[in-house]
């Protein structure tokens, strides 16, 4: 047998070749999929954040009388619960505004960075630099 055929036939080492063109796409799939998870987490956290201040707004109870106290209390709930590193210009809150045509709500908006890792490759309308949430609740007459 020549010396090219025993080369062509030797299968040694296949696996390795196989395995270095295939791992890189693999393990970008997976720091994908991880880092769009902890997007998402990110993004329900900001939801109930932005949801648990329009209600707290609204209904005004002891330390969320003014839109400086919900601000206050938001930021501190944020880094309590979530880690989040909020400030207060990070919440803008309307005590008194109109939300999808209806009057009479309180409204909380919340903006903050997201720290891409392996998304920084994505486009932006895929993975945004900062999570925003807003949300409204109903004022009581």
């Amino acid at each position: 047998m020549s010396l090219p055929r025993r080369f062509a036939a030797d299968a040694r080492g296949a696996t390795t070749v196989e395995f270095a063109i295939v791992a890189p796409a693999f393990l970008m799939m997976l720091f994908l999929l991880l880092d769009g998870g902890r997007m998402i987490f990110a993004k329900q956290a900001l939801n109930e954040l932005a949801t648990a201040s329009a209600r707290c707004a609204a209904l005004k109870p002891t330390g969320c009388t003014t839109a400086a106290e919900v601000q206050s209390w938001t930021v501190s709930r944020g880094n309590t619960r979530s880690a989040m590193a909020l400030t207060t210009t990070m919440v803008a809150v309307v005590p008194s505004t109109t939300c999808n045509g209806q009057s009479g709500m309180a409204q909380a908006t919340i903006s903050v960075p997201f720290k891409k890792g392996a998304m920084t490759l994505l486009p932006q309308s895929v993975a945004p630099a900062n999570l925003t949430s807003t949300s409204c609740f109903p004022v009581p007459n």
